[in-house]
């Protein structure tokens, strides 16, 4: 004896946007607003990337000024664990930078 199965045929959620009806009507200053702000327009990729690109920037700049031996002494001067702990220094130079980054990322680089 077998068991045969009918499968049916699957069913459709709503239409179909080839079917839907439409109108050459121009849209409203409203429903252009509400498209607006639905789907915001993309600036130039070239502007984004420009924009985007100062971040990584600014981190290339601290990373050479923080290696700096220079940088070091000073450090070394104003905290004087630094001297005998590599560790130490390190997390101070990273404290640095990164109050340094943040700084330069929000109150100058905020400025358009």
């Amino acid at each position: 004896m077998s068991v045969q199965y009918n499968h049916p045929a699957p069913m459709q959620n709503g239409d179909l946007v080839a079917q839907l009806p439409f109108d050459q009507i121009p849209a409203t200053l409203p429903e252009i607003q509400v498209i607006d702000t639905l789907f915001k327009n993309h600036g130039d990729s070239m502007k984004t990337i420009g924009n985007e690109y100062k971040d990584s920037l600014l981190v290339m700049i601290l990373l050479i000024l923080f290696s700096l031996p220079q940088i070091d002494s000073i450090i070394n001067k104003f905290f004087p664990i630094s001297v005998n702990s590599p560790y130490a220094l390190l997390g101070i130079k990273a404290l640095c930078a990164g109050i340094l980054f943040w700084l330069v990322k929000h109150f100058y680089l905020s400025r358009k």
